[in-house]
């Protein structure tokens, strides 16, 4: 049953009067063997967008290879011309000429065009792999947007069943006169404040897996989605601030093999504007007047361009232009994703420091909740001021709870910065 049809039910219960604790056992997540982190990262790459583009780039390396093996430069031409004079002197002249143009590889430009499709084509895994990059962040974002908002609901939950047994507590009391009236009426209102906020995360919680269903097909989590990071970093063999990033991470591979095009490009960019030469064979059929004998001959031509070189420069000066903006793009992206990976990192050991803290408050708090529970039996302070006890426990248990979550979420942060595929 899928979480969507569990909540519904939820709602129906509640419509109906179903228990309390009927309506709690309801909302649960399932997770399931078969759904694996490298499955779920398989699906979304299948159904990324922009794995459409592979196609137009395969298109793109078979058009240049195809280009590059051609025996000539340019696209043949055949012409063919007569002459008479019918409408001149009209003494039988008549000339007939027909021609083929082959335009001539340039010195280099054939195997620099061979060399772009190879450059072309060892792109191509680099754009797969920065996909399935991108596939696993949002992996990871799906699945960790809903164990929060279960932590958060499993947390209200905890809260309001409290509530409930205190109300209990209060309304035993009040029938046996050791209360007044008016301090069941308070715990009741505290014990509905903590069921609407229970429904409030139950919402936030289905609207976190309906996004997770949408965008990988699947109604269940991995039974296994927690994540550790690499030696290097676990037992933090080095300061935060030596960290860098690796050179073979999907994003920087990506843009060096697109620099490693352009730099094809730019060597290529020398014929662009050029005008290659060409061959010229042709036959003529020509006689001076009528009764004489065809002649025919045959020719063959070569023509060269002359001093194009003002020609070719704005093709090679874009073509450098290109490479340099990616190459500062390349350093500006590496830059990023250090200073990405230097925070993760330090903001992953802080918050471990702050949890040895938190563990501490939190057993401090619960004594204290105790403490003030038998205060509050022994008439010794008012229901309000053990809500406020109450509240103070609830608050620390749910900032533990909520901080070892947020710790696992950071080290699936940090490998995603790392560059890590699922």
């Amino acid at each position: 049953m899928s979480f969507q049809t569990k909540l519904t039910l939820v709602c129906i219960a509640a419509g109906m009067g179903i228990s309390q604790s009927t309506f709690a056992e309801i909302v649960q997540l399932e997770h399931s063997t078969d759904v694996t982190l490298s499955s779920l990262t398989q699906a979304v790459y299948e159904r990324h967008p922009a794995l459409h583009n592979e196609l137009a780039q395969q298109q793109q390396i078979n058009a240049n290879t195809d280009l590059a093996n051609a025996t000539f430069a340019d696209v043949k031409s055949i012409s063919v011309s007569h002459f008479n004079d019918v409408i001149g002197s009209d003494n039988g002249s008549q000339e007939w000429e027909g021609s083929v143009d082959m335009p001539l590889w340039l010195p280099g430009q054939k195997q620099q065009q061979l060399v772009l499709s190879d450059k072309l084509s060892a792109e191509l895994p680099a754009y797969k792999q920065q996909i399935k990059l991108d596939a696993s962040a949002k992996v990871r974002e799906l699945i960790w947007n809903v164990v929060l908002a279960d932590n958060v609901t499993i947390q209200a939950h905890q809260v309001w069943q409290s509530s409930k047994e205190l109300e209990k507590d209060v309304a035993a009391r009040v029938n046996a006169g050791e209360l007044a009236s008016t301090e069941h009426l308070l715990a009741n209102n505290n014990t509905l404040e903590m069921h609407g906020q229970y429904l409030l995360a139950t919402a936030e919680l289905e609207h976190a897996l309906n996004s997770y269903q949408y965008v990988t097909g699947e109604n269940s989590l991995p039974q296994v989605y927690e994540e550790s990071l690499p030696v290097a970093y676990s037992d933090n063999q080095q300061p935060h601030s030596l960290a860098v990033i690796d050179q073979q991470h999907p994003s920087l591979m990506l843009l060096e093999q697109q620099i490693n095009t352009l730099r094809t490009q730019q060597d290529l960019a020398q014929f662009d504007g050029a005008v290659n030469p060409s061959l010229s064979v042709g036959v003529r059929s020509e006689r001076g007047e009528r009764g004489e004998n065809f002649n025919n001959s045959f020719g063959i031509g070569v023509s060269f361009a002359l001093d194009n070189d003002v020609y070719r420069r704005p093709a090679i000066a874009n073509a450098a232009k290109e490479l340099a903006d990616a190459e500062i793009t390349h350093q500006e992206l590496e830059r990023a994703l250090n200073i990405t990976l230097f925070s993760q990192l330090h903001d992953l050991d802080t918050k471990q420091q702050q949890l040895v803290l938190v563990n501490e408050q939190n057993e401090a708090t619960q004594k204290y909740y105790s403490l003030q529970q038998r205060a509050f039996e022994l008439g010794e302070i008012d229901l309000v001021n053990l809500l406020r006890s109450q509240s103070l426990a609830n608050e620390t248990q749910n900032r533990k709870q909520a901080l070892e979550i947020d710790i696992k979420h950071m080290i699936a942060m940090t490998n995603q910065a790392l560059g890590l595929v699922l």
